[in-house]
């Protein structure tokens, strides 16, 4: 993942998809999404979510994604999918939603925001759809949906892993940014929301909930279009501005798309709110990588427009791959070679951006001894 900058880009490549044939296509270019009234059942789609059962979480070891390649383009792959496979949950998981609780109450404000005249429905309706259909769906022995107590209509989601309820009912007055507060720390996905500018040029992130940010503040970018978002990204202007927009103009409903990407950072933050790019200006300091603490930061990111407001959700979860994994894998030469072809492809500039300039040299050395 590089987040939105890099985590974004990739989807222009898909400008001319046109979606499953029973999808409501989205009425470009209207700045405002739809309230969701109180009485009505909210779904992501008319897609079944598949269960995954039996499943124990305690025991079910993370992914493992190897997505780079020996030459760096700007248009990476990706593949259509379905929302059953949004969340992939693993022994992690209770650990992680513990770290993203403590980075929510240290970080707010980087972590958090919300335009909530914009927003709110939006917010509501995956927040609803998550405790209500998906998570209950998708991991019926993690999560299961009960009520309050008898002869009470009040629903809630139990986790059986935390013993925390999640209602699915929520008041008028609560606040788009204390929903993001509730997905954040109950699934380790981020989770941020696009919708089209208010002068109808373009889409611009109006909320989000990132705790595990790759290289930046999100705030900073709060609000703003996704052309002014990419400015820093080598290549985005002249290969992917316009595409990008044409793009999201035409994703409809009950598509669903998914890629991964990847970097390399010398620690093992998964905040990391700064200090995993170099910009224009920034000087180059080489470093010998402490080997131990050097990962492969891999996000696995997914792409879908929610049906009642129309917004645009953009969501991934992180990992944090020791290097020393991939070279024992037998995977220490690919890895070199795609650090080398940052260098190469469509957009030269990578190597600079993703700060293999700083530790590059290191690295390679290492994954080929």
């Amino acid at each position: 993942m590089t987040l939105i900058i890099l985590g974004l880009t990739f989807f222009a490549v898909f400008a001319l998809y046109t979606g499953i044939g029973w999808a409501r296509r989205y009425h470009r270019r209207s700045s405002k999404i739809n309230p969701i009234p109180p009485d009505e059942k909210i779904t992501s789609s008319p897609e079944i979510i598949e269960p995954l059962t039996p499943f124990d979480w305690r025991t079910t070891e993370p992914e493992k994604h190897r997505p780079y390649k020996s030459k760096y383009n700007l248009t990476m792959s990706i593949e259509k999918t379905t929302l059953s496979d949004l969340l992939a949950i693993d022994k992690t998981y209770l650990d992680r939603i513990t770290l993203r609780r403590q980075i929510m109450a240290d970080h707010e404000e980087t972590v958090l925001a919300a335009n909530d005249d914009i927003t709110r429905p939006a917010i509501q309706e995956f927040y609803v759809w998550m405790v209500g259909t998906y998570l209950p769906g998708r991991y019926p022995d993690l999560f299961v949906l009960t009520t309050s107590e008898p002869n009470t209509t009040a629903t809630y989601l139990n986790s059986k892993v935390t013993g925390e309820s999640y209602p699915l009912s929520l008041p008028a007055s609560t606040r788009g940014i204390e929903i993001l507060r509730h997905l954040g720390g109950l699934v380790e996905d981020d989770v941020l929301f696009l919708l089209p500018s208010s002068d109808g040029d373009g889409y611009a992130l109006q909320a989000f909930v990132t705790c595990f940010p790759n290289g930046f503040d999100t705030r900073k970018k709060l609000g703003l279009k996704l052309r002014d978002i990419h400015i820093p990204v080598p290549g985005y202007k002249e290969k992917l501005e316009k595409s990008m927009d044409r793009w999201f103009d035409r994703l409809e409903v009950g598509t669903v798309v998914r890629r991964f990407n990847w970097t390399v950072q010398p620690h093992n933050r998964l905040f990391a709110s700064s200090g995993n790019h170099l910009y224009e200006g920034d000087e180059v300091q080489h470093i010998e990588a402490d080997i131990d603490q050097t990962f492969v930061r891999t996000e696995r990111q997914f792409v879908h427009r929610l049906p009642h407001s129309k917004a645009i959700c953009f969501s991934f979860k992180t990992y944090l791959y020791p290097i020393r994994d991939i070279k024992a894998e037998g995977l220490g030469e690919t890895l070199a070679q795609a650090i080398d072809g940052l260098r190469g492809g469509n957009v030269p500039g990578m190597y600079y951006y993703k700060r293999a300039a700083v530790w590059g040299d290191s690295v390679k050395k290492y994954l080929r001894s």
